[in-house]
């Protein structure tokens, strides 16, 4: 079993504004990441977590019926990342064999870039990221054994103090398109993708 845990729970200090909320390419930024990761059949359930503005996102995916999406809350969203990504995790399946972490507001990433990831943990490695030119992006997949300690996550860290630890066991899955590194996070950066990357 495959659980895409989504992190969507930010301030977006830098933006000024719900930067998930946004649309890129008349669709709102937190759908297309989620429709996205739908559309791969291996992924088995997607739970996005919520905090600022959780009733606005949650409405900008009303209307996906798919059964594998659940929306969760973390009231602790201001304390950092590291409490919505352990909030996320804890409502994964029991028994999920890998967690696959994406950003909300990185949406272009391709449906098939997740499958490759997976492939890449299924024959074996314990941590799979893409590559593109050296650069590292998201989602990011983790073994299902580091559950334990994602579900204990705290401040804004994440998980690179487990990607620094066991950066032995990471495998890095180069892809032939590298729009999985695109981050939105202010308004110029917002400004250069609303209309898409192609060509760009």
């Amino acid at each position: 079993m495959v659980s895409a845990v989504v992190l969507a729970a930010g301030q977006s200090r830098r933006m000024g504004r719900k930067k998930e909320l946004l649309a890129i390419e008349g669709t709102p930024m937190i759908r297309v990441v989620v429709e996205n990761l739908l559309g791969s059949s291996r992924v088995d359930e997607v739970i996005v977590v919520l905090g600022e503005e959780a009733d606005s996102i949650g409405a900008s995916l009303s209307g996906i019926i798919d059964e594998r999406i659940e929306l969760v809350g973390n009231r602790r969203f201001a304390e950092g990342m590291g409490t919505s990504l352990a909030q996320g995790v804890s409502a994964c399946s029991w028994g999920t064999d890998a967690i696959l972490v994406a950003h909300g507001d990185s949406p272009f990433f391709r449906t098939e870039d997740i499958d490759l990831v997976i492939d890449a943990h299924v024959r074996g490695g314990k941590i799979a990221v893409p590559v593109s030119g050296g650069r590292r992006g998201h989602p990011v997949l983790l073994d299902g054994s580091f559950r334990d300690e994602l579900e204990e996550l705290d401040g804004d860290a994440g998980a690179r103090n487990i990607l620094e630890r066991e950066a032995a066991h990471i495998v890095e899955v180069e892809l032939d398109d590298d729009g999985f590194l695109v981050d939105i996070d202010t308004p110029e950066d917002y400004e250069a993708v609303k209309d898409g990357i192609a060509g760009a």
